[in-house]
């Protein structure tokens, strides 16, 4: 080890000693190794627009590479965010570089910056909801025609464009994760009660409008007696009481979805269930994200 790797180490248990990561005295307490060859951060590869089939506008996809990705050949796991979220999984993977975060891939997804909100809520509206007949009475509103892009966009996250970055990327093929917020975390509940064998684990924060959920995943139980998928569900407090998002249902969503999951007991569902308090529909997004790739990914 380098004069500078044990300063650095040195340095590093004063920090973790100092917020309670080590506690003095534990002389078998874990201590992260610094590498040399190890960067301190990973590495934004740069963003590339893919039309899906059938789609009248194209994603922006941005794929997110561990520190360690460039040192040896091991495969990695992989999350998929929407939403083109990568900013707020990459706060979550803080501390990836010394060992105190997982080492994942990620690929986020989504529209790119430049696109109204206007047009950026079209899009996400089409691409996370399924057919409008599926939706129920709180979606009566809305024109058939700006739903229903759900099936497709499954389709296109990973039967199109994971193989194509599985070509690139030495992803592990048998630990994909999926993590989406509000509308993502509505589409997450729909990919998990028709094909949950997308994505071995899900992060699902946030999602609205419980019945159409309750109503795919019983017919998913009528037709299936396991549900094999590692899940993270969750919602903020202040989303219960807030005028609006109490009127999307989804302090109701969250909670209702929890009770008939463990109630169902799927052999092969691990669940979590968090309400974060006092968070409301947006602080609690990082939160969210930040606890379910601890719990999705911990040892």
């Amino acid at each position: 080890m380098t004069k500078t790797s044990r300063v650095c180490r040195l340095f590093m248990i004063v920090v973790l000693a100092l917020h309670g990561g080590l506690a003095f005295g534990q002389e078998d307490a874990p201590v992260p190794e610094l590498r040399d060859d190890i960067s301190s951060r990973g590495f934004e590869e740069p963003p590339r627009m893919v039309r899906a089939k059938g789609w009248e506008w194209e994603h922006e996809v941005r794929v997110w590479l561990p520190s360690g990705y460039k040192v040896g050949d091991q495969t990695y796991p992989t999350l998929w965010v929407t939403d083109n979220s990568l900013e707020l999984i990459q706060g979550a993977l803080t501390g990836e570089s010394f060992g105190m975060a997982p080492q994942i891939i990620v690929v986020a997804v989504g529209a790119p910056s430049g696109v109204s909100m206007a047009e950026f809520q079209r899009r996400r509206s089409y691409d996370f909801i399924p057919d409008k007949s599926l939706m129920g009475p709180m979606f009566e509103p809305l024109p058939a025609e700006s739903l229903g892009g759900a099936p497709g966009f499954l389709d296109f996250l990973v039967n199109q464009l994971r193989p194509m970055l599985a070509a690139e990327y030495r992803m592990d093929p048998d630990d994909h994760g999926y993590a989406g917020h509000s509308g993502g975390g509505q589409f997450g509940l729909y990919t998990l009660f028709t094909k949950p064998e997308s994505f071995s684990k899900y992060i699902i924060s946030s999602p609205a409008a419980y019945q159409p959920w309750l109503d795919m995943e019983e017919t998913w139980h009528r037709r299936n007696k396991d549900l094999k998928a590692r899940v993270f569900l969750s919602a903020g407090e202040a989303e219960i009481y807030h005028p609006v998002w109490s009127g999307a249902q989804i302090g109701s969503t969250v909670t209702l979805m929890a009770e008939r999951l463990a109630s169902r007991r799927y052999p092969s569902l691990e669940l979590k269930v968090k309400i974060f308090p006092d968070e409301d529909h947006l602080t609690v997004m990082p939160i969210a994200y930040t606890r379910g790739v601890r719990y999705l990914w911990s040892e």
